[in-house]
């Protein structure tokens, strides 16, 4: 009787464990997009031998802050860009790609756009180098998230 009960709380706590686990849609999908993008300049820095730009990648979200929260942000280096202490570092100039998350009825839309940042006499200046645009669809009938289309295009 004893083993019979104990056996039903393991299996309670294991099932109660396992459905609080949510899978956060956005952090994927937006997770997704930067790592289709990535791979695509890897591919480009392997045929040019730049290796520099990818060593030197910076990741922004839409207000200029730092983009942590994804995993595939661990390739990346982190700059809040409007600090004073940064200022030394956006004089000689970054490379950063900023992610721009938008929902619109049923399509999420992530776009990434590629910017070289610098601060000289007091102005910041961000020169756009191109970007990506990934959309997906949200499938009722499927209950789930679908990758609808992907477009790296440069300037």
């Amino acid at each position: 009787m004893k083993v019979a009960f104990f056996i039903t709380i393991i299996l309670v706590c294991v099932l109660t464990v396992h459905a609080q686990q949510n899978k956060d849609d956005y952090k994927t999908m937006v997770d997704s997009a930067i790592a289709m993008m990535y791979t695509q300049f890897l591919e480009t820095s392997k045929k040019q031998k730049s290796w520099h730009y990818l060593e030197n990648l910076y990741l922004l979200n839409e207000h200029d802050q730092p983009l942590s929260y994804v995993s595939s942000s661990s390739r990346f280096k982190f700059i809040n860009i409007y600090d004073d202490r940064n200022k030394k570092i956006l004089s000689k100039g970054i490379y950063a790609w900023k992610v721009f998350a938008a929902l619109n009825k049923n399509k999420f839309v992530v776009t990434i756009i590629d910017f070289y940042i610098t601060y000289k006499s007091r102005n910041y200046r961000f020169s756009n180098g191109g970007g990506s645009e990934t959309v997906f669809e949200y499938s009722c009938d499927e209950d789930k998230w679908k990758l609808i289309a992907f477009d790296n295009r440069g300037i």
